[in-house]
């Protein structure tokens, strides 16, 4: 092991206890006389601790790739992907922990601003000042939901929605109970469907790198050693030559393929965090289920009150976070404003399917609508989930495949030229 890689790993290590430190103090310290002092140091506590925990951990992954002789990009990806991870599972913790809270706060009739407020306790920097500043509209009076709206990002958006129809009808800590009961039980499922998803979509970007670089990079260095011995190439390695000319000469055509790519990957990224709930063409088909299942939710928290349906529609068509189903619940409330029924209003905008439709019309016939709503919203999710997880499981042998004889094909390109160099050395 060479100093220098001891010295890159033992200072990143450094720098790492030495941020911890910086920041296990940021929490300790507490400025009594001048709340704007104390967040102003907080905040350059903070930003000093962290700023020397990505320095040291930028030295320990250099020396890491020293000892390990490990590609820089290949591991510095990989540890973007991994901090990435632990970044959104920490926020939607904070964000379902406050959803939580406020739902305990709800059922037991207690004050929601003091609630709030206690939570803000909990934590420290911009969050703290935004979860008080949530507080204090709700202390003077603003709705929950309109508070929410307000101070966004503080849960997720999908449930501000069915909070606000459970606000409008009386059914608040209903709406916010079932909200943080059904990610808490469907939880497991979506994760393990995002880490397939996230798998399909970050391996394309790595393989089309590794190809390039030995269309581009050994492959001619081959050439040119068996011209230097005068030798003919194996049939299987004049075929990867060809295909390396092609790329090399009309390299241009794949640009497309890899800003394509790319833009996926970055967008399963960026949807998984939370920062946009934009529906790519034709993917709405496929989660239109899940808005199905929230819109019946919404609808089920109304008919257990015994409040119109309408009223809980406009709410939904004011403050859904998905601009299309927005457009069809608009839609949908102008229909009943004609007199048109509610389930065939739903069914008509493509809201909900023949089959829910039919199910609902008979409950209702039967005087069981709630009870209905909720089971067909439950039966949508289960659907969803298991035809995306039966779609990947059928994606994923048939692209492993692929790449197996991708490489497969390479590798064996590249080794019998080497044979044959070794058996004219002898």
């Amino acid at each position: 092991m060479e100093p220098s890689t001891l010295t890159f790993m033992f200072s990143g290590a450094n720098l790492i206890l030495f941020g911890i430190a910086v920041l296990v103090a940021s929490h300790l310290v507490v400025v009594r006389r001048d709340e704007t002092r104390q967040d102003l140091l907080l905040l350059a506590l903070t930003v000093v601790g962290w700023t020397l925990i990505a320095t040291g951990t930028a030295a320990f992954m250099l020396g890491v790739c020293f000892l390990l002789g490990i590609p820089g990009p290949l591991l510095w990806m990989t540890t973007l992907v991994v901090i990435a991870a632990t970044f959104v599972r920490r926020q939607q913790a904070r964000k379902y922990a406050l959803l939580w809270t406020l739902a305990v706060a709800a059922e037991r009739f207690l004050p929601l601003g003091p609630a709030i407020a206690a939570f803000a306790k909990e934590h420290r920097g911009g969050l703290a000042r935004r979860i008080r500043r949530l507080a204090e509209l709700v202390d003077g009076g603003m709705p929950l939901p309109d508070a929410l709206q307000k101070c966004r990002g503080l849960v997720p958006a999908e449930v501000l929605p069915t909070i606000r129809v459970g606000y409008e009808s009386d059914a608040l800590a209903t709406a916010l109970r079932h909200e943080a009961t059904v990610r808490d039980a469907q939880a497991p499922i979506w994760e393990a469907l995002a880490g397939k998803l996230v798998y399909l979509c970050v391996l394309p970007p790595f393989a089309l790198g590794v190809v390039s670089f030995l269309m581009l990079k050994i492959v001619p260095s081959f050439v040119k050693i068996f011209d230097d011995f005068d030798a003919e190439l194996p049939p299987v390695s004049q075929a990867l030559i060809s295909v390396s000319s092609y790329v090399g000469s009309y390299w241009w055509l794949s640009m497309p393929l890899f800003f394509g790519v790319g833009l996926l990957t970055l967008y399963v990224i960026v949807r998984y965090i939370g920062w946009t709930h934009t529906d790519l063409p034709g993917i709405d088909r496929l989660v239109r289920r899940l808005h199905t299942a929230r819109i019946l939710d919404a609808l089920s928290l109304a008919a257990r009150r015994e409040r119109p349906l309408g009223g809980a529609v406009a709410a939904l068509a004011r403050s859904y976070h998905v601009a299309w189903i927005r457009r069809r619940l608009h839609a949908v409330c102008r229909d009943l404003d004609a007199g048109c029924d509610w389930c065939e209003s739903l069914h008509r905008r493509g809201l909900i399917r023949q089959a829910d439709r039919a199910i609902l019309q008979a409950a209702q016939r039967v005087g069981n609508l709630p009870w209905a709503l909720q089971e067909m919203a439950d039966s949508n999710r289960r659907r969803l989930a298991y035809r995306l997880h039966a779609l990947i499981q059928l994606l994923i042998p048939p692209i492993i495949l692929f790449y197996g004889v991708a490489v497969m094909f390479v590798v064996v390109a590249l080794f019998l030229p080497l044979i044959t160099l070794v058996q004219r050395l002898v």
